[in-house]
């Protein structure tokens, strides 16, 4: 049944059974994955999906329901398991059928020259990667991955409320990861890149990144356990900023999992600190128009030189807080209900180059990575104990290898220990970016 039809007799159906408002959220994916190994393609996978969640509102309380297929049995199991749903809903949160925004802005998230590539040329391009990373060291012994994706999704909203959104995207991904051996020791790195065009992809340019991260690993040693005045470079700060992204949720500070519940107006960072969540970035993987509510997105600074201006919020959240939503309305699929989410989020990058942030410090750490964020991470308390790895620096300058070390500290007290932030902002597959950081006195457990 196509989809206009279909969303009419819903919509005929729910009000038949009393729903005061509704509403449906579509989502339309189609995904391309490539993946090879030893000169041969090991996976192809292309996947479609298409899926369609309606919400309705009955006596005050809103209830979900989703499907895969659109014909006449859908629209009788969305609208009686919708019901049900609110009918069976205890608690008192009020939620929110919006009926739009006067204004939307223009937000560039598809791309028509990643259209129709032919697959060929995606394999070519995947097989080169590994084939180029091969060529560069003869110590290339295997491979962690190589592979290139594209992925393309439509997704809208139309509600009771005359509310009627549509946007779609699209992205193309491409990774090689080599690992080099070095007498008995191996050691492995990853060159990747997200591309609005085939001709970005540049496979000696990704070989050579991950062949070098590889090399640069060699020889590394554990340090003596103490305080070091230390840089996080961007990938790695990255990676601690998506582990403890939540603490700036306004759902889960009112729930009592943030402790920057209530500190809007405070100081909780150094002054160099400003983090924006900007769903309007160009070529963002997280920017939008407007989130799943249908609620107009907008650039805000959640941190502004070091003081917390706002959590991030939806509708039913901020109706909790006296305050208005901020565009962060999200699901994690179609089937799920609205949560809170950050869009782009990241650190504003400062004035100082990466070369200038290790002439400052002189002597003492660079971190490259951090592991075991999952498990060494209190997103709640904002406690770390994380293994990691980088390099020594002396005289401003790298001096070898450090790995066999655990990094111990506190999310919050980093924010304020950050004396300086350089301009290498970069977003490593992701839609969370950083530039690098120097902090003062990080706590490292080495031998």
């Amino acid at each position: 049944m196509e989809l206009n039809i279909f969303i009419n007799k819903l919509f005929q159906e729910a009000k038949n059974n009393e729903f005061d408002e509704y509403e449906v959220y579509y989502v339309d994916r189609e995904s391309l994955s490539i993946n090879v190994y030893n000169e041969e393609v090991e996976k192809y996978n292309l996947t479609t999906s298409y899926g369609l969640s309606f919400r309705g509102k009955i006596n005050g309380k809103i209830g979900y329901s989703y499907t895969e297929i659109l014909d006449e049995y859908a629209i009788e199991m969305l609208v009686k398991n919708a019901k049900e749903s609110a009918l069976t809903i205890e608690n008192e949160d009020i939620q929110f059928i919006y009926e739009g925004d006067k204004e939307y802005s223009a937000v560039n998230t598809y791309y028509n020259t990643l259209e129709n590539i032919p697959a060929d040329k995606l394999i070519d391009l995947a097989l080169n990667m590994e084939k180029e990373a091969k060529t560069l060291d003869n110590r290339v012994v295997s491979f962690g991955g190589c592979g290139i994706g594209y992925n393309k999704a439509k997704y809208g909203i139309i509600n009771s409320k005359g509310l009627n959104l549509e946007n779609k995207s699209n992205l193309l991904s491409a990774y090689v990861v080599p690992i080099i051996k070095n007498q008995e020791d191996m050691h492995d790195g990853m060159g990747y890149i997200i591309a609005t065009s085939l001709d970005e992809v540049n496979p000696k340019l990704l070989a050579q990144d991950g062949v070098n991260e590889a090399l640069s690993r060699i020889g590394g040693k554990s340090i003596p356990s103490g305080k070091y005045n230390t840089i996080i470079n961007n990938e790695a700060m990255v990676s601690l900023l998506s582990t403890f992204a939540g603490v700036f949720s306004g759902d889960a500070a009112q729930k009592g999992l943030s402790l920057l519940k209530g500190k809007e107006g405070e100081i909780i960072a150094n002054k160099k600190v400003t983090l924006l969540d900007n769903p309007h970035l160009e070529n963002g993987l997280a920017s939008v128009p407007f989130d799943d509510e249908g609620v107009a997105t907008k650039k805000k600074d959640i941190i502004h030189e070091g003081k917390l201006i706002t959590l991030l919020h939806n509708l039913k959240t901020a109706h909790k807080g006296n305050t208005k939503s901020t565009g962060n309305g999200f699901k994690n699929s179609y089937a799920s209900p609205v949560g809170v989410s950050p869009t782009n989020l990241y650190l504003q990058k400062g004035e100082k180059s990466f070369d200038n942030l290790l002439k400052e410090i002189g002597e003492g750490l660079l971190i490259t990575e951090f592991a075991g964020l999952h498990s060494g991470a209190n997103s709640i308390t904002g406690d770390f104990s994380l293994a990691a790895k980088g390099f020594y620096i002396k005289e401003g300058k790298k001096e070898y290898p450090v790995e066999q070390i655990t990094v111990a500290g506190n999310f919050f007290d980093l924010l304020k220990n950050i004396e300086e932030i350089g301009n290498d902002l970069k977003f490593p597959m992701s839609s969370v970016g950083s530039p690098s950081v120097k902090v003062n006195g990080l706590s490292i457990a080495g031998k």
